[in-house]
């Protein structure tokens, strides 16, 4: 089992990891002229990096995969997400994107 101060410290690397690499791909993708929704791309990012980050911590430690753990590297995915984008108006964005299928800023506008 996973320890409160280890998954804390998870916590907060997946966070600062996923604001810095959503941002950097979608300045990337942008410079392209291409379109992206940000705040998918932050729970891509966010579960890419918690998976990568409950495997490789699992493996150092030898720990077994078991239910237990592995509600702990979802929940660490989710609340990692919920971090990394920075707030309560991301998370109502987030939720205005999942139910209208959009890209909307603030405004109302499409970034």
């Amino acid at each position: 089992m996973v320890s409160l101060q280890i998954f804390m410290m998870g916590l907060v690397a997946i966070s600062v990891l996923t604001t810095l690499t959503t941002q950097a791909i979608k300045k990337l993708v942008r410079e392209c002229g291409g379109k992206i929704h940000s705040n998918i791309l932050a729970s891509v990012v966010s579960v890419l990096l918690a998976a990568a980050i409950g495997v490789a911590y699992a493996l150092t430690r030898e720990i077994d995969f078991s239910i237990q753990y592995l509600i702990c590297v979802i929940a660490l995915a989710f609340l990692g997400w919920l971090c990394g984008m920075n707030g309560y108006d991301k998370v109502k964005q987030a939720i205005k994107q999942i139910i209208s299928g959009g890209d909307i800023d603030k405004e109302g506008k499409d970034e």
